[in-house]
C-alpha cells in the first residue's frame, strides 16, 4: 500500500517541484525570517517545526534520495509535504502581500 502509494511520486516533474517548493520556502524564511517568527512562531512555536519537516520532506524527494524502509517511506511521504508546505508557502506570501 505505501509502496504504491510513494511510486505516484517518482515521476520527474513531481521531484522538480518539491525542490524548487522547498528551496522558495527556504528563500523566503531566510529573506523574511521576522515575519516568519511572527507568523508561525507566536505563542505556540511547533508551527514553525512542522513548516520545517514538511520542507524537509519536500528536499529529500526533490534531490532524488530514494528510500527503502517502509518506515521511512512513511515518515517522509511526499504527499505529506505538499500538504503541509503549500498552505503555509501560500499563507507566507499572502501575508507578506497584505
Amino acid at each position: 500500500m505505501i509502496d504504491s502509494l510513494y511510486n505516484l511520486t517518482r515521476k520527474g516533474w513531481l521531484k522538480a517541484l518539491s525542490f524548487i517548493i522547498s528551496t522558495s520556502m527556504f528563500i523566503l524564511i531566510w529573506v523574511f525570517s521576522s515575519s516568519f517568527a511572527l507568523h508561525f512562531g507566536g505563542h505556540i512555536p511547533y508551527f514553525a517545526l512542522f513548516v520545517f519537516y514538511g520542507m524537509v520532506i519536500l528536499w529529500i524527494h526533490g534531490i532524488g534520495f530514494e528510500i527503502k524502509s517502509s518506515l521511512f517511506r512513511i515518515i517522509f511521504l511526499p504527499f505529506l509535504g505538499y500538504i503541509i508546505v503549500l498552505p503555509s508557502f501560500l499563507y507566507f506570501i499572502f501575508s507578506l502581500l497584505g
